[in-house]
């Protein structure tokens, strides 16, 4: 019998979104294009276009374009820090700076990854179709085993993040922090039916 999990991340059903859009590794051009709408979207909340471009550049899995597959138009951005050993102890710390991260919390392409941060997603319209692609990407063997993390700075993104698994870190230095535990750290590897 399959077993079905609710409300989890990892076991998303790409499955419909593909035949609506199509996600790709972003290009610098493909960045600088969709950055003022983004910008103009978290207002406060955003990082620089230079340090955006930063984090893009240093990990090849960090940000990630959202195409209409209608027309192939940009219509989103899923945006990662792929953290290193040291980049994951500063988010447990609190001190870890979201807006403007440390290039050293940023694990290189290539260099060993030991957290995901869920820096920010652009996702209007057709593009929240897309996360369950994202999802797929992350449950790779390179991905599947690192917890993910996010910033629970507006109403809205905590309900979001809730509703796909993500739970409170229950740290003062970390008030507004979630956490995701991926299914194959809970004994459950072989996701052999996706949530609804």
């Amino acid at each position: 019998m399959m077993q079905h999990f609710p409300k989890e991340f990892d076991a998303l059903d790409p499955i419909v979104a593909t035949k609506r859009v199509r996600i790709s590794r972003s290009s610098a051009e493909e960045l600088a294009a969709i950055y003022p709408r983004i910008a103009a979207a978290f207002m406060q909340h955003m990082a620089t276009l230079e340090t955006c471009e930063n984090i893009r550049r240093r990990h090849h899995d960090n940000i990630w374009s959202i195409h209409d597959r209608r027309n192939n138009h940009l219509v989103g951005l899923y945006a990662m820090a792929m953290l290193s050993p040291a980049g994951h102890a500063a988010l447990d710390s609190g001190t870890f700076d979201a807006p403007d991260p440390r290039l050293s919390h940023v694990a290189a392409t290539g260099d060993p990854v030991a957290a995901i941060y869920k820096w920010g997603v652009f996702a209007p319209g057709i593009a929240v179709a897309a996360i369950p692609l994202i999802a797929e990407r992350l449950n790779g063997p390179d991905y599947r085993d690192l917890d993910l993390y996010g910033n629970g700075s507006t109403e809205a993104g905590q309900r979001i993040m809730q509703s796909v698994g993500f739970r409170r870190v229950e740290d003062p230095r970390t008030p507004l922090l979630f956490r995701y535990e991926r299914l194959s750290k809970r004994g459950l590897f072989d996701v052999t039916r996706y949530s609804s």
